[in-house]
């Protein structure tokens, strides 16, 4: 079956990942209705990066200066 994908708030995670030192992953993935795919990748960010959710290292993309706009700079 498959399913729209959906924001997962960064609280929800976090929950998840707290209830995860209790239960099975594939009971809370029963409980809250979702994949048990989607509370492994919340587990395995947890472990590896200490948080749940991936962020950018930087926000957006490098500018490409012209040479017409370095004059100007």
């Amino acid at each position: 079956m498959v399913r729209n994908r959906r924001h997962i708030p960064e609280a929800a995670k976090q929950r998840r990942v707290t209830v995860s030192a209790h239960k099975k992953s594939s009971d809370i993935a029963r409980v809250t209705r979702s994949n048990h795919r989607t509370i492994n990748r919340a587990l395995r960010l947890s472990h590896l990066t200490g948080s749940v959710v991936q962020k950018p290292l930087q926000a957006g993309c490098p500018r490409q200066l012209t040479p017409h706009h370095v004059k100007l700079v």
